[in-house]
């Protein structure tokens, strides 16, 4: 008699880890402030020597990778939801977006919309991790 496993439970029993389509598209909202944040700083936008906004995301992107569980899918929330709040409370964001040039406008307007994307991302990823559907 044939048996099937699911992806997730193939993955427990392999070490390794399923990738749900929200902890793909949490790893990939995590990919893209850093991606903007290297758009703004060729664009000219004044950004410290190691800026966190690019450092934080790719930090969490390769544990996410490295394992996806409960804490990785946390982690990926809550740099949505911090990196975002910074992202919207400092000037700088109000500085590029009305800079009237294309480059930093379009690169903050995507960085925004990824730490959207994140926190959705994010969220989703942790109930699909806790067992939502079981």
């Amino acid at each position: 008699m044939e048996t099937t496993t699911s992806a997730r439970e193939t993955a427990r029993k392999g070490g390794g880890t399923a990738r749900t389509p929200a902890v793909v598209a949490a790893l990939s909202a995590l990919l893209l402030p850093a991606a903007s944040i290297v758009g703004q700083i060729v664009a000219g936008a004044d950004y410290p020597t190691v800026p966190p906004g690019l450092v934080i995301p790719l930090v969490a992107a390769a544990l996410l990778v490295r394992r996806t569980n409960r804490w990785t899918t946390g982690l990926a929330l809550g740099v949505g939801l911090l990196t975002g709040t910074g992202a919207i409370l400092t000037p700088n964001t109000g500085d590029h977006l009305s800079s009237g040039d294309t480059a930093p406008i379009a690169s903050t307007a995507a960085e925004l919309v990824a730490l959207v994307t994140l926190v959705i991302a994010g969220a989703a990823a942790g109930l699909a991790r806790n067992g939502a559907g079981h």
